[in-house]
């Protein structure tokens, strides 16, 4: 299977990853005394294969029954189980997006419909994406905000688009992954969990990967307000699918408000310093990002030419209705960020470096 995301850093000499949208503060200090305090459990006990006490601080935590939540090994498995279990004829996404959704689809042998968003609306997705919804697809994809381009999707919009869904019979499966790193006001905002009793077809997903700096232990959830839908996604994936070290993480993450505080404000000056520098000479455009990275077009070969310089940058031309050209990066602590600059522009000189100033020309379109 070609792997399609970022983060590859086992075949690539790397010193600094700005492909993958993680935290860069890294887990939270009691996560990860919560995740060693698992590891000394879990060489003894079989994990909980309902996650009950993860469960029950998330309910607490999204003001939810516990009931409407189910916990995979990140959001990557339970996209999956949704697919095996429902078995779509029929299911629909945006391109670009997230690349998962297609592959589950394609698992299950689900014919793929494709909604191209429009570049010269910043790939946002449209109001009339909601009258695209007549019952001819048996699910529908959405990422809020989206990945890679870091677009969101209004509240109003997503009514409309649920409401549509609701009336077709159609699953909607919104994934939040990247809500987090928007701020505590803005989440509940965009948010659709909280309105999952109001639209029974809608599936929402959310994971600590992102947010709290843990891809490598694999935790993320499913809710529905549909009870039968999220027993039938368990019974489709491999019991104890979610070992103890992570559950006890992720319990410890819900409590750590002030690494959250921390982290927005961290976004909100990286973002701004990143998006300064680049619009000076390194690149060609720069979308509105509302998620925790920067997509934007510059040179063709940044990737390659960037790699020689050990730091590894996520090219989206794999993505369906993107080209080369495409690129995502990261936003990372200012230090990181420094050097990621740093590197970048000893690519410009023209006393040995690899470019001139000319193949960074920006034009009228920045």
């Amino acid at each position: 299977m070609q792997y399609l995301h970022g983060g590859d850093i086992y075949r690539n000499a790397v010193e600094y990853d700005f492909s993958i949208n993680v935290n860069p503060l890294g887990m939270p200090p009691e996560c990860i005394r919560a995740a060693n305090e698992g590891i000394l459990l879990s060489a003894s006990h079989y994990p909980d294969y309902q996650g009950e006490a993860l469960c029950q601080a998330l309910a607490e935590k999204e003001e939810i029954q516990k009931e409407q939540i189910s916990l995979g090994n990140g959001a990557a498995e339970l996209i999956y189980g949704l697919c095996q279990f429902l078995r779509p004829h029929r299911g629909k996404m945006a391109a670009p997006s997230f690349q998962e959704y297609e592959r589950a689809l394609e698992s299950v042998g689900a014919e793929l419909v494709f909604w191209d968003l429009c570049e010269e609306d910043d790939f946002a997705v449209p109001e009339v994406f909601a009258e695209s919804v007549q019952g001819e697809e048996d699910i529908i994809f959405l990422c809020n905000p989206n990945n890679p381009t870091g677009c969101v999707v209004e509240k109003s919009l997503l009514q409309k688009i649920a409401m549509k869904c609701e009336a077709a019979g159609t699953y909607l499966c919104i994934d939040e992954c990247f809500l987090p790193f928007l701020g505590a006001g803005w989440e509940k905002k965009y948010s659709m969990i909280r309105e999952l009793e109001e639209y029974p077809h809608l599936v929402v997903l959310r994971a600590f990967t992102k947010i709290y700096g843990m891809p490598g232990l694999r935790m993320g959830y499913i809710c529905s307000a549909d009870k039968n839908l999220l027993e039938g996604i368990r019974s489709v994936l491999q019991p104890w699918n979610t070992s103890i070290p992570a559950q006890m993480a992720a319990v410890a993450a819900l409590q750590c408000d002030s690494y959250l505080a921390e982290t927005y404000k961290l976004m909100e000056r990286e973002k701004e310093y990143l998006k300064k520098e680049l619009l000076n000479s390194l690149v060609k455009k720069i979308y509105p990002s509302k998620g925790n990275f920067l997509f934007f077009t510059g040179c063709r070969d940044l990737k390659e030419r960037l790699l020689e310089k050990k730091i590894l940058i996520r090219s989206c031309g794999d993505f369906r209705n993107l080209s080369e050209g495409y690129f995502r990066i990261a936003v990372r602590t200012h230090g990181e960020n420094e050097v990621l600059i740093r590197r970048w522009r000893e690519l410009l000189r023209g006393d040995g470096g690899i470019y001139g100033k000319s193949d960074y020309d920006t034009g009228d379109d920045v």
